[in-house]
C-alpha cells in the first residue's frame, strides 16, 4: 500500500523496492557509463539518499548499520548504483560530523528536501594511493575566497553528483608531516557542479562497475568560498578516513554481489541437475560458507564498540576478495556460458574485482589496519 514519505519516517520496503525495480530493469545495460535518469530520480525521490541525515534537516536518521544493507540491497541489483550511493553516503558523514552549522543546514537539507547526490574526488593521475600527493591546488585570494585549479580521474558519480567533495593542496604547512591517509597541508572543499569553473569530462570505459559514472572533472579558476570550506590542515587526514570509524564499508557492496552470484549460481546448478553430482554439491556448500562469511564481518563492522574503522577495513578486504572468489566458483558451475560479456556472473566477478582497487585499495587497507594495530 502506498504511503507518503515523511522525515521521520524509515524508508520502507515500499520506497526501496521502487528504486531495486528500477535498478533491475536496465542492469545489463551499461553503454553509457552511468545509471539512467530513471534510476536516478528514483534514487532522488526515495529515501535512499538521506537515509543517513538527522532528522532535524529533513533525513531519516538511520544508524549506519541501516546504511550498510540498504548498499548490500542496492549492490544485488547493481554494484555500480551502489558504489555510487555508498560514496554519498560517505560524503554526507563527512558533512555531519565537520560542517559547519551553516553547511549542515544548506547542504544536509539539499539532500533530504531536493534529492542532491554528493560524490568524492580524491584521485589524480599519478597521485599516491594514500592520496598524499596531489596538485590539484586551493589558492587563498585577497577577498578570503579560494581559487581551485587541478583535474581528478577516478571520481564516482562524475556528471551525476551535485556536489563534490575536492582534496586539494593548501600550502598551509610546506614541510606537513605525512598522516596515513592525506596530509595536513590539504584540504577538503565542497565544490557545487552549477558553478563556472566546473568541468565534467566524461566517463571512463571500465572493466567492473561500468554504470558508476566513473570518470573525470576538471576545476579551472573555481571560485570557493570560506564557506565551501569542510576542513583544513591537520583535520583532513582524519576526515578522508571517517567513514570508516562509523562502520560504514565498501564490504556491503561485496555481500550484495556476493548473495546475487550465490543465487544465481544455486539457481543454475539445480537448472542443470547439478546438485546430483557430489563434487558440484560441495562447490554449493562452499558458496553457502563464502557468503555467510562476508554477511559476518560486514554486520561486524558496525557491530564493534568505538573506532570501527579496523572492522570496517577488514570488512572492505575480506568481504571483496571472498566476493571475487565466490563470484569463480559461481562460474565454474554456470559453465561456459557465464563468461559471456553478458552473463550476469561475468558482470558480478567484475564488479568485485572492482571492489579490490577502488580506495583504499585492499594492499592499503591492510596497511592501515595494521599499523593502527601496532599503534595500540
Amino acid at each position: 500500500m502506498d504511503r507518503p514519505t515523511t522525515p521521520t519516517d524509515a524508508p520502507g520496503p515500499l520506497e526501496l523496492s521502487e528504486a531495486l525495480t528500477a535498478l533491475r530493469a536496465e542492469a545489463g545495460d551499461d553503454s553509457t557509463g552511468r545509471p539512467s535518469e530513471v534510476v536516478l530520480a528514483a534514487l532522488r525521490t526515495t529515501g535512499v539518499l538521506r537515509l543517513p541525515i538527522p532528522a532535524e534537516y529533513g533525513g531519516l536518521d538511520a544508524d549506519w548499520h541501516e546504511a550498510n544493507a540498504v548498499i548490500t540491497a542496492l549492490a544485488r541489483a547493481d554494484a555500480s548504483v551502489a558504489i555510487i550511493v555508498f560514496l554519498h553516503y560517505a560524503a554526507v558523514s563527512r558533512i555531519i560530523a565537520y560542517g559547519s552549522d551553516e553547511q549542515r543546514k544548506r547542504l544536509l537539507s539539499a539532500v533530504a528536501h531536493d534529492g542532491r547526490i554528493f560524490a568524492s574526488s580524491w584521485s589524480e593521475p599519478g597521485t599516491d594511493a594514500a592520496k598524499q600527493k596531489v596538485s590539484t591546488t586551493a589558492t587563498r585570494c585577497s577577498t578570503g575566497a579560494w581559487e581551485l585549479d587541478g583535474a581528478k580521474t577516478f571520481t564516482t558519480g562524475a556528471g551525476v553528483a551535485d556536489f563534490y567533495l575536492v582534496l586539494a593542496r593548501t600550502g598551509d604547512e610546506q614541510e606537513a608531516p605525512q598522516g596515513s591517509y592525506g596530509r595536513s597541508d590539504q584540504g577538503v572543499f565542497v565544490v557545487d557542479s552549477t558553478r563556472p569553473g566546473f568541468v565534467f569530462d566524461g566517463v571512463l570505459d571500465l572493466s567492473g562497475m561500468r554504470r558508476s559514472a566513473t570518470g573525470l572533472i576538471r576545476l579551472s579558476r573555481y571560485r570557493a568560498e570560506e564557506a565551501d570550506v569542510l576542513t583544513r590542515s591537520h583535520r583532513t587526514p582524519e576526515a578522508i578516513g571517517h567513514p570508516h570509524t562509523l562502520g560504514l564499508t565498501l564490504g556491503a557492496v561485496a555481500l550484495g554481489i556476493a548473495q546475487e552470484a550465490h543465487d544465481t549460481a544455486v539457481g543454475t546448478a539445480h537448472g542443470r541437475a547439478l546438485p546430483d553430482n557430489p563434487l558440484s554439491r560441495h562447490h554449493i556448500f562452499e558458496l553457502g560458507a563464502q557468503l555467510a562469511a562476508v554477511r559476518g564481518v560486514v554486520e561486524a563492522a558496525t557491530s564493534a564498540p568505538g573506532d570501527r574503522t579496523g572492522s570496517a577495513l577488514t570488512a572492505k578486504v575480506f568481504g571483496s576478495e571472498t566476493a571475487e572468489a565466490l563470484c569463480r566458483t559461481a562460474q565454474g558451475l554456470a559453465g561456459s556460458a557465464a563468461f559471456s560479456r553478458s552473463h550476469p556472473l561475468n558482470r558480478l566477478a567484475q564488479d568485485a574485482r572492482a571492489i579490490t582497487l577502488m580506495g583504499p585499495p585492499n594492499y592499503l587497507c591492510r596497511e592501515l589496519v595494521v599499523t593502527r594495530m601496532a599503534n595500540r
